[in-house]
């Protein structure tokens, strides 16, 4: 650019000479003719004339052409000035341009990455949430999610032995028995037990659970009554077409030893019983009830995680729910560790 401007103030400069040399020579000429007029050496008016307007005709050519030179020259310069600022006008254009190109990229990349963040951040207050949740109830290792209550009677009906007697009592048949009645009034809690439930997420993102089994859990009201423990003899008779034995007579023995005896017994009753409470034998039409239920709690539970959730009794292979959030939970804070770094740098 320095060189180009040197050159056309150089260009100027020469013009300009010329047009002195032109007007100078121009206004020789003319001092020339006055000159020689006055000495008498151009004494014809008509030559006189005729010199003098043909030599400045001449002389006069020569200057005008370098004067509209110098014109155009300036005209020109003035045009390359002003595409020159035009140009320097339209190169910060483009750089403020580039610049607020660049500021809006960064603006947009930081929106993304917080748009990012605060999506992670709201899946990793979802996992926590969900995460407490179960670990909550996860501490008891079972979650109960049905309580009824539980009034029925236990008629236990047991023979100790039996004889063929037709001589004392004249009875066909001689049976000892031990009948016991209890009543049972429970408040019955039933759930599931988490640590049999198990979680597998495959590639389209579904969750399946499997490992919901019902169980009894416990009770906050169990109370049993023995209405009758007894032991007793009952005697049979042929009835009178001889095809059947009826009872005919009951004795109940109520000395010490069989008092004692049916007392053990009911005590081992009651265990059988409460063995089997908690089995969930005796409750287990509810089973379908709490299987329901748990696959409602899972389902709102793990709802904000996946779009779909299916129960599949036939999962071979996963891992604990326990497990599955606090395996997203350290995925997704790794995410945003990464996400902060980059951002810091940046």
């Amino acid at each position: 650019m320095f060189g180009i401007s040197f050159l056309g103030w150089l260009e100027e400069v020469g013009t300009w000479l010329l047009v002195i040399v032109f007007a100078v020579v121009l206004l020789a000429f003319v001092g020339a003719v006055i000159w020689l007029c006055q000495k008498g050496i151009l004494k014809n008016k008509i030559i006189t004339v005729i010199v003098t307007a043909l030599g400045s005709f001449i002389f006069t050519i020569p200057l005008v052409s370098t004067t509209n030179l110098l014109i155009e020259k300036r005209a020109v310069n003035m045009i390359i000035s002003q595409k020159k600022d035009e140009l320097k006008a339209l190169e910060a254009n483009i750089k403020n341009a580039i610049l607020k190109k660049q500021n809006l990229e960064l603006e947009n990349k930081n929106l993304s990455q917080s748009n990012k963040i605060a999506n992670l951040q709201n899946e990793l207050d979802l996992l926590k949430s969900a995460q407490l949740n179960m670990d909550s109830l996860n501490k008891i290792c079972q979650l109960a999610l049905l309580e009824t209550q539980l009034k029925q009677n236990d008629v236990r009906l047991e023979e100790i032995d039996s004889s063929e007697d037709n001589g004392l009592f004249g009875a066909d048949k001689m049976v000892t028995q031990i009948l016991v009645i209890t009543t049972h009034d429970i408040n019955a809690k039933h759930g599931v037990d988490l640590k049999d439930v198990m979680i597998k997420e495959d590639n389209r993102g579904i969750l399946h659970v499997c490992g919901i089994k019902p169980k009894y859990i416990g009770s906050d009201k169990n109370i049993s009554d023995t209405k009758l423990c007894e032991i007793r003899k009952v005697e049979y008779k042929k009835s009178k077409d001889k095809k059947e034995l009826i009872p005919s007579k009951v004795l109940v023995l109520s000395d010490n030893e069989n008092v004692n005896r049916a007392t053990n017994k009911a005590r081992t009753f009651e265990i059988e019983f409460q063995n089997r409470l908690s089995q969930g034998l005796e409750s287990n039409f509810l089973d379908d009830a709490v299987v329901k239920l748990a696959q409602n709690f899972i389902k709102l539970t793990l709802a904000p995680l996946s779009r779909e959730i299916v129960f599949d009794d036939n999962l071979n292979d996963g891992v604990s729910i326990l497990d599955y959030l606090n395996g997203r939970i350290k995925a997704k804070e790794g995410e945003l560790i990464d996400i902060n770094q980059e951002t810091i740098s940046n």
